[in-house]
């Protein structure tokens, strides 16, 4: 997808890339009317409701969260649609108004074409991963060194090919696997997975077994992601691996708005999964296919080939194996937003400032380890974010991050 200029060479490979929706279609849906049978027959309206409400949501509230998303950002959306869109006419030589889905470079349009001019990658080279990681953290008083001596973090053979962190015991025993490159995207996955990693390690052990957990799993994507979005900050760059203020300013623009197009992105993509999963388990019955290309139409701004008439939606796997469950991804997002905001402006006692690198600052570490970590799942998720943050969650900050 992202190297050929062929129309009709990607047109063919976004078809084989999605086929196995027509060939699972059918088993999807009995599986989501056996959900849907077994929701009713416990009092809930459909397994999508019971769902929401036993993760301490509801359809309400997410609905709410995302209409405010939705106009937050959707002009900014268009406008990056626009500009995306520009890129790819000059690109494959064809009009603005001919780009299909198989041009955008990804098959379901969850992230974006690479527009601006930038590798961050070359800053990367020849640095130790690991040890970058280990002072980062160490520095904002989340020791990670227990963490780091227990974990596999470089590649082998036969071992599994991505990333994750586990707790293995709920008692401080807390592990990460990652496969290490020299370059931006194994740096941001690895403050990812070590941002699982201090939430995990500094829940209070006083607390009982079963509530020595993160409060929701959004809540620890949040902390994941605040971190993860580090690898882009060009402050955080100049401090942890020493590129000079010339190379800073240089790419400064080009890193934020890079981060900005995977953001805004992403959103819309989020949006498109929930509705639609919200839509197939209150009627199962209607034209699927009909109702995943409107909201594709909608959300993601991409136009639907003419004729097309088959279940994608049932190429995606997280409809049939993760019911019910995308939607917090974005929440996570939101949340990291909200406290990034909180942290520079209440802890820190900065003005709001998207460049700010949290290196050194030991006030970060001591915040989420009071605040936020320790209380591990004696809070709901929406008690503990207004305890922490003292509002409710919200999409402002995110939007002011990336539309503002």
């Amino acid at each position: 997808f992202e190297t050929s200029t062929n129309s009709e060479e990607l047109r063919k490979v976004w078809k084989q890339s999605i086929k196995i929706g027509k060939v699972v279609a059918e088993d999807v849906l009995k599986l989501v009317k056996l959900r849907n049978e077994g929701a009713r027959s416990l009092g809930y309206k459909n397994y999508h409701e019971m769902s929401l409400l036993l993760s301490e949501q509801s359809t309400e509230e997410l609905d709410k969260v995302f209409e405010e998303l939705d106009s937050l950002i959707s002009d900014s959306f268009g406008n990056l649609k626009d500009e995306i869109d520009s890129h790819l006419s000059q690109k494959f030589g064809i009009e603005k108004a001919e780009l299909m889905p198989w041009h955008y470079e990804d098959k379901f349009f969850q992230q974006g074409p690479k527009i601006y001019d930038i590798n961050i990658d070359t800053f990367f080279e020849g640095k130790d991963i690991s040890k970058i990681t280990q002072k980062f953290f160490n520095g904002i008083n989340l020791n990670i060194d227990d963490l780091l001596e227990k974990s596999d973090l470089y590649e082998k053979d036969g071992k599994y090919q991505h990333a994750y962190c586990t707790d293995i015991n709920r008692a401080g025993d807390v592990r990460v696997l990652c496969n290490i490159k020299q370059n931006q995207r194994w740096m941001g996955t690895m403050l990812h997975e070590f941002g699982h990693a201090v939430y995990d390690k500094n829940i209070s052990p006083k607390l009982p077994w079963q509530l020595r957990i993160y409060s929701h799993i959004f809540t620890t994507e949040a902390i994941a992601m605040l971190f993860g979005r580090l690898a882009h900050n060009t402050n955080w760059l100049k401090e942890m691996i020493n590129i000079s203020e010339e190379e800073a300013n240089k790419i400064s623009e080009k890193s934020f708005n890079s981060l900005r197009s995977e953001q805004l992105i992403f959103s819309r993509w989020v949006q498109v999964m929930y509705h639609f999963e919200k839509e197939m388990y209150g009627n199962p019955e209607q034209d699927l296919n009909a109702v995943w290309w409107m909201l594709v139409e909608k959300y993601q701004l991409l136009k639907k080939p003419e004729g097309r008439n088959e279940p994608d939606w049932a190429s995606k796997i997280h409809v049939a194996l993760y019911p019910a469950y995308y939607h917090n991804y974005m929440l996570g997002e939101l949340l990291a937003s909200q406290l990034q905001e909180y942290i520079i402006t209440k802890v820190l006692k900065e003005d709001s400032n998207l460049k700010e690198s949290f290196v050194g600052k030991a006030d970060v570490g001591d915040y989420l380890k009071n605040l936020f970590f320790s209380y591990g799942a004696l809070y709901p998720w929406n008690v503990l974010i207004k305890k922490a943050t003292g509002e409710e969650l919200t999409p402002k900050y995110y939007a002011e991050q990336f539309v503002s």
